[in-house]
């Protein structure tokens, strides 16, 4: 079995990522070892996603290739600057852990949870993103790894953020 972490550090090296802005979550933690073992890579930590939008922004403007790396509720919280970085034309891929979305049920009205914790309520993440007008894939499998260079070529095309929704890879079921 391949390893999909270390599949996806290939494909943004490849793709001339040099930073990734991460603020750790348990959704993408299979990421983890393959980027910071990696010596091609600086990894940034920071304390907020919209901090970490706000640092990509300035890598980029730099001229420096950098992803940013955080979760979906994060995300909601970075609104603010989510809104500046789409308005500002930067071409950004945005790595974002769809917390629970296997404990999701998809139904006409959208993504339902279907878990103990929020049972019955509907996922916000693809809505939000759709609010922003910004374009998103999801990476459920190995396979779909290969939609990273397709999305930094999307975000080029648009001069635009694009967003990559990362589904866990190691098997870890969020609040577990």
């Amino acid at each position: 079995m391949a390893d999909r972490g270390q599949m996806i550090v290939d494909a943004l090296k490849r793709c001339g990522v040099e930073y990734i802005v991460w603020l750790p979550d348990s959704e993408t933690r299979f990421i983890n070892a393959a980027m910071e073992s990696d010596p091609a890579l600086k990894v940034i930590k920071c304390c907020s996603e919209g901090e970490a939008l706000a640092i990509v922004a300035g890598l980029h403007m730099g001229g420096k290739g950098a992803v940013v790396l955080i979760e979906n509720n994060g995300l909601f919280d970075a609104g603010n600057a989510l809104r500046w970085v789409s308005d500002s034309r930067f071409p950004l891929v945005l790595l974002v852990g769809y917390i629970s979305y296997r404990y999701m049920t998809e139904t006409p009205e959208g993504r339902i949870w279907n878990d103990d914790y929020w049972p019955g309520v509907r996922d916000l993440t693809e809505p939000y993103l759709e609010a922003f007008g910004l374009p998103y894939h999801l990476i459920d499998s190995d396979e779909e790894t290969r939609r990273i260079p397709e999305a930094f070529a999307e975000a080029q095309r648009r001069a635009g953020p694009v967003v990559l929704l990362l589904t866990s890879a190691d098997g870890y079921i969020a609040g577990t």
